[in-house]
């Protein structure tokens, strides 16, 4: 087995996770063990839909057709169980995405689906609705020498809650190539695509800002308008885009009891506390980022070194 870190974590992996970090020479017992076995149940149909099972005798299961059967086995350990001829690539998609969340949610940590990058010595993420530009947003800054500390899943440490910190996932950014070849990001390797058909492909960047850091913003995405322009929100607006872009949402259909609604609720009140929310309208026009860039710049107070 393999041994990586993302979200604060020390995981140890028998399915391979190039995105991940290595930690080879890491020691002591993992946070979380990834196994591949039989998980017990029947792969549906290709065709069908995802399956979400928060109530199976033996552990909450989740299943994408045609990819791998996932079942959550106590505090530290998720089974997987591949697909028959589904390609090894495929299998971080869900594992990444979805079911890392949960799991986070289950470490009692907050997890927002949003972009994030440490620039000048400010930590702050991007959130929005699909296409509103958080990735690309995120590339524009990598551009100007931000390292990236998560692209999709943000994943808070809620130890204290008057600081909640950020924890670093790993270096990977999603964009459409046409994304890519006007916001062209230093060191970045475009990867194959995984799947035909996908809008955008995973490119790998060459470094990972991976100390814990505490949030100085997050920023709600809006495309379009003439100029970039920003809006910082009253704290009760700003806890209303925490919630909307929690990735809890994703989760509705679980029994209220394991959506620690409670716990989730303080949460968000404890984020829009100790940092600042805004709107950020984007030019649609992919060449005028830079001018989001110096927006932002100008906000902060963050010089050009």
């Amino acid at each position: 087995m393999t041994r990586y870190r993302a979200f604060g974590l020390l995981i140890e992996s028998d399915v391979r996770l190039d995105e991940l970090t290595a930690a080879e020479d890491a020691s002591g017992a993992p946070d979380l063990r990834i196994v591949r076995t039989d998980i017990g149940r029947a792969m549906p149909a290709p065709d069908a839909s995802p399956v979400f099972d928060y109530e199976n005798d033996s552990g909450t299961v989740m299943i994408w057709p045609a990819v791998a059967g996932f079942r959550f086995r106590g505090p530290d350990l998720i089974e997987i169980q591949p697909a028959i001829g589904a390609q090894e690539e495929y299998l971080a998609f869900p594992l990444l995405g979805p079911v890392m969340a949960w799991f986070l949610h289950c470490r009692a940590m907050m997890v927002l689906h949003a972009s994030a990058v440490r620039w000048r010595g400010r930590s702050f993420a991007f959130m929005g609705d699909k296409m509103a530009g958080k990735s690309t947003t995120a590339a524009a800054f990598l551009r100007d020498g931000a390292r990236i500390l998560t692209d999709d899943l943000l994943a808070f440490d809620m130890g204290d809650l008057a600081a909640p910190l950020i924890q670093p996932a790993f270096a990977q950014l999603k964009l459409s190539d046409e994304a890519a070849e006007m916001v062209a990001v230093p060191g970045a390797e475009a990867l194959p695509l995984v799947m035909a058909g996908f809008p955008k492909r995973q490119h790998r960047l060459d470094s990972l800002e991976q100390a814990p850091s505490r949030c100085d913003a997050l920023f709600v995405l809006q495309r379009g308008g003439e100029q970039p322009e920003l809006e910082w929100l009253e704290p009760q607006d700003g806890f209303a885009a925490l919630m909307r872009f929690s990735y809890n949402t994703r989760f509705a259909n679980a029994p209220v009891e394991m959506q620690q609604r409670g716990r989730h609720f303080t949460h968000c009140v404890a984020l829009a506390n100790s940092s600042r929310v805004g709107q950020l309208t984007v030019p649609a026009d992919l060449k005028r980022l830079d001018e989001t860039v110096r927006l932002l710049g100008e906000a902060f107070g963050a010089e050009a070194p």
